[in-house]
């Protein structure tokens, strides 16, 4: 009789805040199918998604769960209650591995980092009733990654497919954790590697996951022109879109290749318009460029056919309350197609966590039931320049200034005319009005909530305070 793996994806958001910012793209749980795809065929896999279907605790013999920061509360809870039930219980991701004896604590096994090399040995052990308590996984070479199973997500995402060509990332912005995860080294996989993967693919529209898709340095374009011109020359017919750093308009010609092989979007991080508050954060490429120099990098990436997404991080220590209505004019005069606008969030494991934990200025610490509030759109800590209501309120205005119905349906038709693509331009009106949307929905529970106020105290308690983790989960929900 085979054995039941239950691998799970935890919810984002507190269910009663009717919350979807999860759900405006729905893309997929990577790191689960990857598991699923180093799982012996002895094993019944299942991957369940609490953000797009509902979780039934069905039995299992062994639950796997990956959590980022702002659902860890969630995954603790699933967690206890699958124990509860005799059933031994595993949790990795990026926040068991920044805080591992945190979640050591609600789980019987933790892995830290990347899992794909010790995840063989840890089933071994599950099945010799020997499971560690952590597994420390090393930096895997991409060489030979295993393709993931696909074929056990749900028909309900939005982008069917995701690839990912390559891990890690040399710069150290303050607030990301990528390099304290993945390293700084940028592992890349071959060029043919990913063609074959991409040809085995059903699905048209589809999603690479890397942090800087087009890499860093002159090998890593010329490893993407590679991969573009494969693209083009098999005839694979797919549309993509990709996250890419600032200085991608610098390389016509890789546009030019990357428009041939059916790119029509890129996810750039411009920030902030604000020097002070980039040096902050160590974003060196953005200055080098220069926020004065943001609407050219956006007029090239445009005049090659690809749309471009603006990600705008507000709260910095240079922000004052004029960032707001700089930020909405210049997302409306750059004629960026559409925009994700986040609330400054000092994850734990990064320099700015740290930063802030010794500045006293961390304004939820009630860990772990506070994580939850550590989802990029609530205010965590005490910002230099504004109050925490200042802060949420400006990201809101910034939102209707550039995303009301009407404004919304001129941005579209305008990409679908420079752009010249209605894919991208259909696109670019349902992440407008869907993050928009979904932003005033959680200010407006917030408010209702009377959940505004941050706790007195900004001193970070210890994870470990007298209760027992059922109790502390218990009180938490």
């Amino acid at each position: 009789m085979s054995k039941k793996l239950l691998l799970i994806n935890p919810s984002q958001y507190p269910r009663s805040a009717k919350m979807t910012l999860a759900s405006v793209l729905r893309l997929q749980p990577a790191s689960l199918a990857y598991l699923a795809a180093l799982t012996p065929s002895d094993w019944d896999i299942k991957i369940v998604d609490e953000n797009i279907e509902p979780l039934l605790f069905e039995d299992a013999d062994l639950v796997g769960i990956t959590a980022y920061t702002n659902n860890a509360p969630r995954a603790y809870e699933i967690s206890r209650l699958y124990r509860q039930r005799g059933t031994k219980t595993v949790i990795g991701g990026v926040h068991a591995s920044m805080l591992c004896d945190e979640a050591a604590r609600y789980a019987d096994s933790v892995v830290i980092g990347e899992a794909e090399s010790v995840w063989p040995r840890l089933l071994s052990d599950f099945e010799n009733n020997e499971l560690g308590r952590f597994y420390r996984g090393e930096r895997v070479c991409l060489e030979n990654l295993v393709w993931p199973r696909r074929d056990l997500y749900s028909s309900r995402y939005v982008v069917k497919a995701f690839v990912q060509t390559a891990r890690g990332c040399p710069n150290d912005c303050e607030f990301c954790s990528v390099t304290a995860l993945n390293g700084h080294t940028y592992r890349q996989r071959p060029a043919e590697n990913v063609l074959d993967e991409l040809e085995a693919i059903d699905s048209k529209n589809l999603f690479f996951t890397d942090d800087n898709f087009l890499g860093y340095g002159k090998n890593a374009e010329e490893r993407a022109i590679q991969l573009f011109r494969g693209m083009k020359e098999r005839g694979l017919g797919k549309r993509w879109g990709s996250q890419v750093g600032i200085d991608v308009a610098n390389n016509s010609d890789l546009l030019k290749y990357a428009k041939e092989a059916g790119c029509f979007g890129v996810f750039i991080g411009f920030e902030s318009l604000s020097e002070e508050t980039l040096r902050s954060m160590s974003k060196g490429r953005n200055l080098k460029v220069g926020p004065r120099n943001y609407k050219e990098v956006v007029k090239k990436i445009r005049a090659h056919g690809i749309a471009v997404v603006g990600a705008f991080v507000f709260g910095g220590d240079g922000d004052t309350k004029d960032v707001f209505p700089r930020t909405a004019e210049f997302i409306l005069d750059s004629k960026i197609d559409a925009e994700q606008l986040t609330i400054m969030t000092p994850l734990p494991g990064t320099r700015l966590y740290s930063r802030l934990q010794q500045e006293e200025r961390l304004l939820r610490t009630n860990y772990p039931h506070d994580w939850e509030y550590y989802d990029f759109g609530e205010v965590v800590f005490r910002p230099r320049y504004l109050t925490p209501d200042e802060l949420r309120e400006g990201v809101l205005q910034v939102y209707k200034d550039t995303t009301g119905r009407t404004t919304s349906l001129r941005r579209a038709l305008d990409t679908a005319i420079r752009v010249r693509t209605l894919y991208a331009a259909a696109n670019a009106y349902m992440w407008n009005r869907g993050y928009s949307s979904a932003w005033r929905r959680k200010y407006e529970y917030m408010k209702n909530a009377d959940r505004f106020a941050p706790q007195q105290s900004c001193v970070v308690h210890p994870v470990a305070h007298g209760a027992s983790p059922e109790e502390e989960l218990v009180e938490s929900h």
